[in-house]
Parts: C-alpha cells; structure tokens; sequence
C-alpha cells in the first residue's frame, strides 16, 4: 500500500437494522494526531500511550473513518436516509494536535492528559468541543456560525468567532479575540469548570446539568 495520498477506509456489510452490529468495534487505522468530524456526531477522547479506536454506539456501514496523509482522523456520519442514527465513538491517543467538529454533536476529551503545548479547536456550524480536561499552553480557538468551545488555556488563547457562537475559557491566558457579526468570547466561572454541558447548541453560560445527549 502506498503511504503517501492513501485514505484508509474502514466498512462493513451490516445494516442499519443491527443486525451484525459492529457495537464495541474496535477500527484499526493508521496513526494520527488530529480528529476532524464534519457531520455531526458524538467523540470521546482520553489519554492512551497507544492509539485505539472504538465505535461503541452505531454500524461500520454507515459510520466512516479514514486518516488522511497528514495523519487526520476523519469520522463522517450518515446524514441521508439515516434517520435516528447515532454513532459513539471512543478515542485513544497520547497527543492531540487539531480537533474540528461540524454541522452539530459534540467531541469531549475525559480524564488526565499530559501538559499538551498546543492545540488548535475549530467549530463550523454548530456543535460543541469541550477540551477542559486537558491542561494547553497555547490554544487556538475559533467558531464560525454557531457551536461553542471550551477550553483551559495557560499561556495563551487565540480566540475567533464569526457569524456567532461561544468560546468559554479557565485559567488566565493572554487572550487575543476576534469577533465579527455576532458571538462572545468569555472567561468562565471557576466553580463550573469541571461542569458538564446541558445540550450540544449554542449557549451564552455554561451551563451545570452535566449529561451531554
């Protein structure tokens, strides 16, 4: 197999039906440093010293996954004739160098990870990327047309929203911040920082009902 230009893609002849549910498949993929979502759906990444990738929720048939040659996780969901269709998908990973969330749903990182140095974060028409378990130097943020972000930042936070949209910040990073046509840049409340969020829209405040959808 070439290395260069290949996009690994991972089916399954399953149905939607479930019958031969990949549930609690795990995907062997190339390595990757990035994880791109550009449909909507539901990530979880925690700190491994290995890379492993889990469907937890969903069917290999209608939930793909590729990495590109410059090592990016792409997940794409079924959004045509799909209805009711939801995918879970668990990461493991000792770094994360970009994450991008599209078009609705939610990635969230869990658990203790190593000091990252930096991470660039980027929500497109809606959804929601939560990295407050991680402890980042230097972040890059930015939104664009709707979704949230929230973020712990050390040294830095670099901060965009255009045409609406929230970032919510911890910590006290030197923050420069853009915003055009709409949208809020925020330093969060200390005692919500390790909540949860209530639903995967835009919101103002953080809010404290913890359980995502």
């Amino acid at each position: 197999m070439r290395v260069l230009g290949i996009i690994v893609s991972v089916l399954t002849a399953a149905s939607l039906s479930g019958k031969a549910s990949a549930q609690g498949k795990v995907v062997q993929l190339p390595p990757f440093q990035s994880v791109e979502v550009p449909e909507g759906g539901h990530v979880v990444i925690r700190y491994g010293s290995t890379q492993r990738v889990t469907l937890v929720r969903g069917n290999l048939n209608y939930t793909r996954m590729r990495v590109t040659a410059d090592g990016v996780l792409v997940i794409s969901n079924c959004r045509h004739n799909c209805r009711g269709y939801r995918s879970d998908v668990e990461i493991e990973m000792p770094g994360i160098r970009t994450l991008l969330m599209s078009n609705g749903g939610w990635i969230r990182t869990s658990g203790s990870f190593p000091r990252q140095g930096e991470i660039e974060v980027e929500v497109d028409n809606g959804g929601t990327i939560d990295i407050r378990s991680i402890a980042v130097d230097r972040v890059d943020a930015s939104v664009d047309q709707g979704g949230r972000i929230f973020t712990v930042a050390g040294a830095s936070l670099l901060a965009t929203v255009t045409h609406g949209g929230v970032i919510t910040y911890w910590g006290n990073p030197r923050v420069s911040r853009s915003i055009l046509d709409g949208g809020v840049v925020q330093k969060g409340d200390a005692g919500e920082l390790n909540a949860s969020l209530e639903n995967d829209g835009p919101s103002v405040e953080p809010r404290k009902n913890l359980q995502l959808p």
